[in-house]
This record gives C-alpha cells, sequence and structure tokens, in this order.
C-alpha cells in the first residue's frame, strides 16, 4: 500500500468531526503516530479535539481505517435517498421508467465497506453531498438500464455512481460551493479530486478496481477536453461513459423551467464529448416535456452575450491558426496541437446551433416567443463560454513548462478564452492582428 494518506486530510477530518455530532463515530483501532504514540484510543468517540491531535502528524495507518460510523449511512439509507428523488421528480421517474424499482432494490444491496460508508456519513453531514451521490447512483443506473446493461454491470454502474464525489471530501469546500471564477491554485485543488477519490477506493476499501476506476474518469470527456488527465475515448475505462454522463445530467436537471432540454444542450452540443447512447436516451425523453416560457429572459443581454461570445470565440480561432505558423518547442507544440482541434470544435457547436448568427439573420432587435430558442439563446453562450475557460485553464496549467517565448505566444490566445481584453503585445498578436 502507498502512503498518499499517511496525514489526515483537514478536510476530510473537519466533515468526519461534523457528522460525529449527530452520528456515532468513533476509533475502531488505537490511532497511532508513525513512531508509536497513542493519539486516540480505540473505541473513544470522535470529537472536535482529534483535529489538533491528528494534523501534521504522520499515522502508522490512514484515519479512515481507524475510524468507524458505527450507526453510519447504510444501503437502506441510500435506496430511500433514491426513492424519493424519484417521488420529487418527474423527469427522474420518466429516465428511470420501468427500472425504477430495479435501480432501488441494487441500492438495497450494494456493498458499503467501511471506510466508504465513513464518508458517505460525513458527505450526508457537510450537507447536499449524500443527495448528490444518491442522485449519481440514480442517474447512472438509470442511463445503463436504459442501455441495456446487464445487472452485474449495472451494480459496478450505480456503485461508481454512488462513490463518485468521495474525493471533494479532501477539497476545501468554500471551492467547491464558491460561486465565483477559481484562481488557478484553487482549481487545480478541485480538478484532482476524481484522482483522490480513485486512490481512496484502490486504497482504502475492497472494491474492485474497476469501480475506483470509473471514480476517476468521471469528470474526463470523450474527446479529451475533461480532467484531471485529458483522457480520450481510448485510455478510459469500460462503463465509465455512464458516470461521466451522469455527472453532466446531475448538474443541470435541476433547472425548473428546461431540466430536459437544458440535460440535451449540455450533452449534445459538443459532437464527441459524450458516448452517443447516453446522449440518445437523453434525447428522448426529452421529447416527453415542454419548455416553459422564461420570464426572465433579456432580449438585450443575450444579444450581448451572443455577440461576445462570438467575437471571442472568431478571435481565439484565429490565434490558435497564428500559432500554428510560429516556432514553438516541443510542449507549445503538444498543447497546441491537443487544443486546437477542441477549440474548432466549439466553433462549430456554436454554428450548428443556430445561436451564433441568431441576431445576425434577424437582426439586432429580433423578438421571439418561442421557448426553445429562448432557452438556447440564454444557455448555449454559457456552455460554449465554460468551454472556453476549460480550454483556458489547461493552457494557464501547461504554461510553466514552456519556454518565455512560448508563453508570451500563448497570452492572445489565453486572454481571448477567458475571455478578457488581448495584449496588444507579444509574436502571437502581432501575427493575429495582421493576418
Amino acid at each position: 500500500m502507498t502512503r498518499t494518506f499517511d496525514r489526515a486530510n483537514a478536510h476530510a477530518l473537519a466533515a468526519i468531526v461534523q457528522a460525529s455530532g449527530s452520528r456515532d463515530i468513533a476509533a475502531c483501532e488505537d490511532i497511532l503516530d508513525e513512531r508509536g504514540t497513542k493519539l486516540w484510543a480505540r473505541g473513544h468517540p470522535v470529537r472536535p479535539e482529534l483535529m489538533e491531535r491528528l494534523l501534521e502528524r504522520t499515522l502508522r495507518r490512514p484515519l479512515e481505517q481507524c475510524l468507524t460510523a458505527r450507526d453510519g449511512v447504510a444501503s437502506e439509507e441510500v435506496a430511500q435517498c433514491v426513492e424519493r428523488l424519484l417521488d420529487g421528480s418527474r423527469y427522474l421517474s420518466v429516465l428511470a421508467g420501468d427500472d425504477a424499482r430495479r435501480i432501488a432494490a441494487i441500492a438495497r444491496t450494494l456493498p458499503l465497506d467501511g471506510p466508504a460508508a465513513l464518508l458517505l456519513t460525513a458527505a450526508q453531514a457537510r450537507g447536499e453531498g449524500f443527495d448528490h451521490a444518491c442522485l449519481g447512483l440514480l442517474l447512472a443506473g438509470a442511463l445503463a438500464a436504459r442501455g441495456g446493461v446487464a445487472d452485474g454491470a449495472l451494480q459496478r454502474i450505480a456503485l461508481a455512481g454512488l462513490l463518485h464525489d468521495l474525493g471533494e471530501l479532501y477539497v476545501n469546500p468554500s471551492y467547491i460551493t464558491s460561486r465565483r471564477e477559481l484562481t488557478l491554485e484553487e482549481w487545480r485543488h478541485v480538478a484532482v479530486h476524481p484522482r483522490i477519490g480513485e486512490l481512496f477506493l484502490r486504497e482504502q476499501t475492497r472494491y474492485p478496481a474497476a469501480i475506483a476506476a470509473i471514480v476517476g474518469a468521471h469528470h474526463e470527456r470523450l474527446d479529451g477536453s475533461g480532467y484531471p488527465g485529458r483522457r480520450m475515448l481510448s485510455a478510459l475505462p469500460d462503463e465509465a461513459g455512464w458516470v461521466i454522463s451522469a455527472e453532466t445530467l446531475a448538474g443541470v436537471i435541476a433547472d425548473p423551467l428546461a431540466a430536459p432540454s437544458r440535460a440535451v444542450l449540455a450533452m449534445g452540443l459538443v459532437f464527441g464529448e459524450y458516448p452517443l447512447t447516453p446522449v440518445g436516451i437523453v434525447a428522448s425523453v426529452q421529447r416527453g416535456f415542454a419548455v416553459q416560457v422564461d420570464p426572465s429572459f433579456d432580449r438585450e443581454a443575450a444579444y450581448a452575450s451572443v455577440a461576445a461570445v462570438r467575437e471571442s470565440l472568431r478571435a481565439a480561432t484565429a490565434a490558435g491558426h497564428a500559432l500554428e505558423d510560429l516556432a514553438r518547442g516541443d510542449r507549445e507544440q503538444r498543447t497546441l496541437s491537443r487544443l486546437a482541434p477542441l477549440l474548432r470544435r466549439l466553433d462549430v457547436a456554436f454554428v450548428s446551433s443556430g445561436t451564433a448568427h441568431f441576431f445576425e439573420l434577424l437582426g439586432a432587435s429580433a423578438e421571439t416567443d418561442d421557448a426553445e430558442i429562448v432557452l438556447q439563446l440564454r444557455l448555449v453562450p454559457r456552455e460554449i463560454r465554460w468551454r472556453m475557460r476549460s480550454l483556458a485553464r489547461d493552457i494557464a496549467q501547461a504554461l510553466g513548462g514552456f519556454s518565455e517565448r512560448g508563453r508570451l505566444e500563448f497570452e492572445l490566445l489565453l486572454a481571448l478564452l477567458r475571455g478578457k481584453q488581448p495584449p496588444t503585445c507579444g509574436p502571437a498578436a502581432r501575427s493575429t492582428s495582421d493576418a
């Protein structure tokens, strides 16, 4: 076993301590530091002072192995949460369809390994983490069941859906819930949570390696635009696509006006990000729902948003083309060869959606009361902008390995992807302005 968890993580420990206020969590063995000094006795309940004892101490055994939630989350509680989610959402009920009972039954039989149950209990105490975990189980299970997956594989997928975000407990919660744009360093902490979750499952539980691998891939995309590994389809584990799709759905189905249509937009806007089968399932479910008119729609704001994204995307594409003609080192070349096709696909997606040229074709003062068009005008620029910022983070993280000239050459592209005023100097800026 590696020593990844030889020190207690402050954020995970804080969540466990918080959970101990309402749950019976105690040491199931003596907690010792690397020299054998006893820091907490077996049977002693978790208390806030445990944090002072453990932080900055190297432990003989991972903390998660030394604690147990004696009345913690169990499979029955998971199943009840799944059933509550189904009862509270027509969309989820339709998506699960005839498989709803099957999924709930699988939830009741899922084996919850001790350390995993401990973290699920901590997630429940932190806020919405437990409901999100159960939603991941439900969505991954519903998609896979509709896709014809057999029971054995369906149980693996459902379990991976339940456990997919355990790594978030090891990240500062203010980063997870922040509504502002994170700094690059803050984003690095967030982006590594799939890998932390995978390592936790591999090193601290008895679950099959296949489940850990799926958890580690749940924010990847089939075209290489995901994180943390930017892996493409050929490098992703079997069955990961169901949980990847479920994670995205979980983030959009709370939209009170247009959850089904927003799900289709999020998964189908850029071809190649998600497996075709889940995309097709989501599209077929959407046909049974009407989009409600958004009473807060602001045409002038939509016009400005579409225009801003269109111009930034055009300029970023031009800057990318200009970089292809400049001399670069190997690292710069690899970064550009990875990002250029992703940027081109964003441009194609924006145009193909009809959003990019809606106001150009109908005039800046064009009015519409079509709910689907209003939805696209509201959401497509947001989806494109989010992906542009994701590409910008990719470049920003790579800059440290670039030469000084390489960093200057990528300045313009980085600024445009961030939606900021581009620099007026540097090789890339001159090349683009001359084009």
